[in-house]
């Protein structure tokens, strides 16, 4: 008995000296700042000062994930700072920023945040390795179903100025746990999590978004589209054409329509 009032008085004297969300968007905008300033794209290049800032604009992503408060921030002032995909229910969030390490090719981290099953909020991380640059997640969709609610989170990578992709990765909350890893999408070479595609961005240079959205969702008829890309001669890395490619949901798997 001793020890639960003792827990319960140590979650309320925490809750007490957590910082206010608009003082923790204040901290990663710091943070930010830090990175362009130290970042390999300026002119005040310095690795260990950047390394610092990334690690503690990381640290502070998941400490202050966990809270409840934090998932329902808006944070107004982060749009031109760094990308937040938050989804439609208000259960998964996507933090993703430029490491500002890369050249012509961008490095980026995310850090995804959700309300499992007891309603307690998590984060999670994926492991990366030094190979790889990471991609920055601009879009979350919902698809409900039997089983729970379906995620489809878009990403966008960046692999040089003129070679880009983009992807549709299947994301799902089971209890409290993340599952970036459900197979749900068929096809022609059997079921995946995930979609990718690779395009020459001066295909689609004169889009008037930026960065380009190629994956639309439709909600009412649970499909996701992207475009056909073709490579020729005069685009080796991929024109982007018209014409799409649509999965429908089915109840079971995403299959490919038309």
């Amino acid at each position: 008995m001793r020890a639960a009032i003792f827990a319960i008085l140590l979650l309320a004297v925490s809750s007490a000296f957590a910082q206010a969300p608009a003082t923790v968007e204040r901290e990663i905008i710091r943070h930010l700042d830090a990175i362009t300033k130290y970042g390999s794209y300026g002119d005040s290049y310095d690795y260990a000062k950047l390394s610092k800032h990334n690690e503690l604009l990381k640290d502070t992503l998941i400490r202050n994930g966990k809270r409840s408060e934090i998932l329902h921030y808006a944070f107004p002032k982060l749009d031109s700072k760094m990308f937040v995909a938050t989804s439609a229910d208000g259960k998964l969030r996507v933090y993703s920023w430029d490491l500002e390490t890369g050249g012509t090719m961008h490095d980026f981290e995310s850090v995804y945040q959700y309300r499992g099953k007891s309603g307690k909020v998590h984060t999670w991380t994926e492991k990366r390795d030094d190979e790889s640059a990471g991609t920055f997640c601009t879009q979350i969709f919902e698809v409900p179903s039997a089983g729970g609610t379906i995620y489809l989170t878009t990403s966008t990578f960046i692999g040089s100025t003129s070679l880009a992709g983009q992807s549709i990765n299947v994301v799902r909350i089971d209890g409290e746990k993340l599952n970036t890893k459900a197979k749900l999408i068929r096809t022609a070479s059997g079921l995946t999590n995930s979609i990718n595609f690779a395009y020459d961005f001066f295909s689609v240079v004169d889009h008037p978004e930026r960065p380009v959205m190629l994956v639309f969702f439709d909600a009412a008829k649970k499909e996701f589209r992207f475009p056909v890309v073709i490579e020729d001669d005069t685009t080796p890395q991929g024109r982007v054409t018209n014409k799409f490619i649509t999965y429908r949901f089915t109840g079971k798997y995403f299959v490919k329509v038309g």
